[in-house]
């Protein structure tokens, strides 16, 4: 708990950054330098984005022998389409944002697929495979960032800018499993195929990412279209997530949780063009990868009987995700 509020106090803290009113400063601009490091300028935008083979994945080996890794698996699609807002307060020096998107949709194209490896004499092969459909309920996905320019101390050519950038990265997924489809291998080789209509998991998840990285912003063609920019970032995180899966076709309240930590690679190409009337269009392509180890805590609550139990072998949370987003951008 005391890290979910110190994370908060951090996110507010950079969205106050962020938010601090510069009405004076915003004011001046036009008439400061563009070498002075003093004008201040505004943006806000408007963003679409669309995941594609994007997921988010579990599991956990077995604590009792023959200790198999993995025992269960679980890989949740999120092809999906996303919008949001990214407000930025920057000058030629350093520039502070913040970036908030939601689900558009509750659709997933892609589905849940579960395998166990659950025969003990032949622990790599599967014995148990399940396709769910998914939706998704309301997901998040916030970032807070600042970065500063290191062009007035190196001999960049004219319409380079390198910048050091550090932030944090915030991810809420909520999804629906439901409508599944499964096969079961018996010992006798005979595949047995049933399903089951309604919602079958519920499965929350949550990733807060420390980033430190680097960007490169090069104007082609400073003087005569000046907001033409290409950028590329590149950056290393921190992570710590939390994993809150209850399956809701089980006998009893049976919850799993993971509780991991690790760290994830993100790189974004980017392309501004600019429309005129202080307006700009966006293009992003990013791509993000995160890999977590840590625990995996189990209960299951069936009169009479309570199970409780935690335990690390084989236990990792890992995601994988791709988008491309188009943004319209209002500079003030």
């Amino acid at each position: 708990m005391r890290d979910i509020r110190r994370n908060r106090i951090i996110l507010l803290g950079l969205a106050w950054l962020v938010l601090l009113p510069g009405t004076a400063a915003a004011a001046q601009a036009p008439a400061a330098s563009a070498d002075d490091g003093q004008a201040v300028v505004w943006s806000v935008d408007a963003k679409v984005k669309r995941l594609f083979d994007s997921y988010t994945s579990y599991e956990f080996g077995n604590p009792d022998p023959p200790y198999q890794e993995p025992l269960s698996r679980l890989e949740f699609a999120l092809d999906s389409w996303w919008a949001g807002v990214e407000i930025t307060r920057w000058t030629p020096r350093w520039s502070v944002g913040l970036q908030i998107m939601r689900n558009l949709t509750d659709k997933v194209d892609g589905v849940m697929a579960d395998s166990d490896w659950l025969d003990p004499d032949h622990t790599k092969v599967r014995t148990v495979y399940s396709e769910s459909d998914v939706r998704l309920k309301p997901c998040y996905d916030v970032r807070a960032w600042a970065d500063v320019s290191l062009a007035p101390w190196l001999p960049l050519p004219a319409g380079l800018d390198l910048r050091p950038v550090g932030g944090l990265r915030w991810q809420r997924l909520d999804m629906i499993a439901f409508n599944l489809r499964q096969w079961e291998i018996l010992p006798s080789d005979y595949v047995y195929f049933y399903g089951y209509p309604g919602d079958s998991i519920r499965f929350r998840q949550i990733y807060w990412q420390w980033f430190i990285g680097l960007k490169l912003d090069w104007r082609p063609l400073p003087t005569d279209y000046p907001g033409l920019r290409l950028s590329l970032q590149g950056d290393w995180a921190y992570v710590r997530g939390e994993n809150k899966d209850q399956h809701l076709l089980r006998e009893g309240n049976r919850i799993t949780e993971e509780s991991t930590s690790g760290q994830a690679w993100r790189a974004a190409l980017g392309l501004e063009v600019p429309l005129g009337h202080n307006f700009s269009l966006e293009l992003e392509a990013e791509y993000l990868t995160i890999d977590t180890t840590g625990s995996h805590h189990f209960t299951n609550n069936v009169d009479p009987y309570t199970v409780d139990e935690t335990w690390d072998n084989g236990v990792r949370v890992w995601s994988q995700q791709c988008s491309v987003m188009l943004a319209l951008r209002y500079s003030f």
